[in-house]
């Protein structure tokens, strides 16, 4: 028999998750299902197939389906710790891919092309720069390298930084390569992330405070440099500052993404706040594999993060939605079978309503509670209300804004795009373009209450929006739905795994894997995120240039070209001929329907920034590799941006830059290096479930739970960071001690972050 020619490799998933907690027991595998019998209810959770490593060999002794899914161990979370699987791509043969089969790598393939498996070798470079991105200081980098190993014992991910005291190390986990076996040939490789330690200083940052978290003497790990009371200029609109630009300022802002002293929101203090110097122990970076001898590689990349606290629900945009758009473009093909649009556009929907079940509708409209005015509260007509510099108002009517209505709503949209009568609802979506709509009619449009990563409304991507429009002018397929039956469509074949098919290896579910571990759990482009910032990927799209995150600020310059050099501070304004920035619209104080512009002194022209997944789309699905003309402002523009101007406005042609690796789905190191996907995060994570009471993006961080309904259809229920359960919405306020604040969190993470099952306290949750 003709050996099979092993012509490339692949890692899969492209992208893995894994979730910290300190319990000493993996998460079991599980997935999730609709429930035939409530579409429209929790989905359920599915025990599966679950491996088991042996601790002394590093192979896979057993496998079993969990009768039950936990996920704490007496009151210490579970970690996901997921399997990265390797693909070999090989020569076309008779009646195979014209383009090669696609199969995973065993001994047996190794020895049809003359290796064995002391050839296989792997590397693992991971990284935490969320100090380094606030500091500016690259030697406030925490790094750890594995180099080329082949053997089967696990691997610490130790991270070392020049400002750490000697021997000070940061855990972010280990890494194994897992011996094959005869029932598990497959080759692979464990990440393990670390168990959500926070690490300070040498000497720590104290304040007038009983409660305060001190990291134990063995976590503190700084002995220089700037980060333990690092302090962000208040005035930021000064032209002066130290060794620092003014977009350096801007881009770190704000200080609560980190931990301070005070802890309280730091706009109460002018944005006066100095760094307690803390550092979690996540991480994100690349896992490489490759054959000796052979000039064979591949890679894939991992990232960690918190536990997902809502695992019976999705958000409503995903990092999945995000990268499906890249990988297909903004629309849907004419050609795609519509049981497969309708089943995605579905699921888009449920979605929706899966997210609204646990906003407090009143509170994030912006209605008063207990007397207290809404803009007391972190919702999105506070936003708009910061933005425009109008006063705030509420979106819907505030006698009619609950979160039990509103999700009958949703619930309603869903059955009906079911039985395939919804053509209406496509009108209500928000475009993208359209996020800056401060009109009534522009601000109800869906989804709304909720925040994207350019800080306006947050709109779905394009292709989830045609996906939706062309499901809901369809006619039916195999006729129309029965909603009250359990019935469910037939759903379309899994794709199938292969060389060319980059969708199946996007989507690919290695065994042993549960399903937060996908990207499918991630959320995209919702301000700040928790395992992912996404906007952390564009920066570099446009060869020579970085842009910053969550506008067109060109931040750096890396080329000698003399035409980039001269753009560093200004602005992006188009990029072949799509606009970077909206114009803001409304509110009118003499008709909130008036489509007039929102300027403001310190936005004279009343831009607003696009968030650039899908600002830059339909570039993105026809310009990868070429050149495109780009359009920047004339002169530096630090903080204000001005529109477009034919005349003024300096035009370069820049080359789009390839978002994944040749051939792959893997995002492009060329777009982000170790540490650059998470750089934006909250530091440490913990300080992210208080930061901004950021409840607009509630499936990843909850804030209506335990919901009921009141005799008069109102909805009743506890805020999620409520200390003792009692009913009754306590409204945030870091000054109500009924609430778990910042310390709380540091010192006892796992308790303070309940695990929700079908919307109320999982068993055995602190009440």
């Amino acid at each position: 028999m003709k050996a099979r020619r092993i012509r490339e490799l692949r890692i899969l998933p492209p992208l893995a998750i894994g979730r910290q907690g300190s319990s000493p027991r993996m998460m079991d595998n599980y997935t999730l299902e609709d429930d035939p019998a409530d579409p429209t209810g929790f989905r359920r959770i599915v025990p599966a197939e679950t491996l088991v490593v042996d601790d002394a060999t590093g192979e896979i002794r057993e496998s079993f389906v969990p009768a039950e899914i936990a996920f704490k161990d007496d009151g210490k979370f579970r970690r996901v710790a997921p399997f990265l699987e390797v693909f070999a791509v090989l020569d076309p043969a008779a009646g195979s891919q014209p383009d090669g089969d696609l199969v995973p790598l065993t001994e047996d393939l190794l020895d049809e092309n003359g290796l064995s498996l002391a050839d296989v070798e792997w590397s693992v470079h991971v990284a935490n720069r969320k100090v380094a991105r606030r500091t500016g200081d690259e030697e406030d980098t925490v790094t750890a390298k594995t180099g080329w190993f082949r053997h089967h014992d696990p691997v610490a991910l130790d991270g070392h930084c020049p400002h750490f005291v000697k021997d000070g190390k940061v855990g972010f986990g280990s890494v194994r390569f897992i011996r094959p076996n005869e029932r598990f040939p497959g080759l692979r490789l464990r990440f393990t992330p670390a168990t959500g330690l926070i690490y300070g200083p040498k000497k720590p940052v104290e304040f007038d405070d009983p409660g305060q978290y001190v990291p134990p003497p063995e976590l503190r790990v700084y002995g220089k440099g700037n980060w333990p009371g690092f302090e962000v200029p208040p005035a930021i609109d000064s032209d002066e500052f130290p060794g620092k630009p003014r977009e350096y300022w801007n881009d770190t802002l704000p200080p609560s993404l980190f931990a301070i002293v005070p802890p309280a929101p730091p706009w109460l203090y002018g944005n006066a706040a100095k760094s307690r110097g803390f550092l979690d122990d996540t991480c994100d970076g690349i896992v490489e594999v490759r054959l000796r001898g052979k000039g064979l590689s591949a890679a894939a990349r991992v990232t960690s993060g918190p536990p997902m606290v809502i695992p019976d629900s999705l958000f409503v945009r995903t990092l999945a939605d995000d990268l499906d758009q890249v990988l297909f473009g903004p629309e849907v093909p004419a050609d795609e079978p519509p049981e497969v649009t309708r089943a995605r556009a579905e699921d888009i929907v449920r979605r929706a309503f899966e997210t609204v079940r646990f906003l407090n509708v009143e509170v994030m409209n912006g209605n008063d509670v207990d007397g207290r005015p809404a803009l007391l509260f972190d919702t999105m007509p506070y936003e708009e209300a910061a933005d425009t510099q109008r006063p705030g108002r509420p979106i819907m009517s505030p006698e009619t804004a609950d979160t039990a209505a509103v999700l009958a709503l949703h619930q309603q949209v869903y059955t009906a795009l079911r039985s395939g009568a919804a053509p209406w609802f496509a009108r209500l979506l928000r475009r993208p373009e359209e996020a800056a709509d401060y009109t009534d009619a522009g601000r109800r449009k869906m989804p709304a209450l909720m925040i994207g990563g350019d800080n306006n409304y947050l709109a779905l991507t394009y292709r989830m929006i045609d996906t939706i429009g062309k499901a809901a002018r369809a006619q039916p397929f195999e006729g129309p739905i029965d909603p009250t039956s359990s019935a469910e469509p037939k759903a379309p074949a899994a794709p199938a795994l292969t060389p060319r098919n980059r969708s199946a290896q996007l989507h690919y579910a290695a065994a042993g894997n549960p399903v937060s571990s996908r990207i499918e759990t991630s959320i995209s482009n919702c301000c700040p995120g928790l395992e992912v910032d996404f906007r952390a990927v564009w920066r570099r799209m446009l060869e020579g240039l970085v842009l910053r995150e969550y506008d067109s600020l060109v931040v750096d310059v890396e080329s000698d070209r003399p035409a980039l050099k001269r753009l560093h501070r200004h602005r992006l304004q188009r990029i072949g001929g799509i606009p970077t920035t909206a114009v803001m619209r409304g509110p009118n104080t003499l008709d909130p329907d008036d489509s007039a512009t929102v300027p403001y002194e310190g936005n004279p022209h009343g831009l607003a920034p696009l968030e650039w997944s899908n600002a830059l789309a339909h570039l993105l699905w026809k310009s990868v590799g070429k050149k495109v003309v780009c359009d920047f402002s004339a002169a530096e523009e630090w903080y204000v941006p001005t529109p477009w101007n034919e005349k003024t406005s300096i035009s370069v042609e820049l080359t789009v830059r390839p978002f994944f690796e040749p051939g792959t789905v893997v995002i492009s190191r060329a777009l982000a290096q170790p540490g650059e996907l998470t750089q934006g995060l909250c530091s440490p994570w913990q300080n992210d479930y208080r930061e901004c009471s950021c409840y607009y993006w509630a499936s990843a961080r909850p804030d209506f739970v335990n919901v009921e309904v009141t005799r008069e259809g109102r909805s009743t229920g506890d805020n999620w960071m409520q200390i003792e359960r009692s009913g009754k919405y306590v409204p945030d306020d870091y000054m109500d001690a009924r609430l778990v604040d910042y310390d709380r969190l540091f010192h006892d993470w796992e308790k303070w972050l309940r695990v929700q099952l079908r919307g109320r306290d999982a068993p055995g949750e602190a009440k």
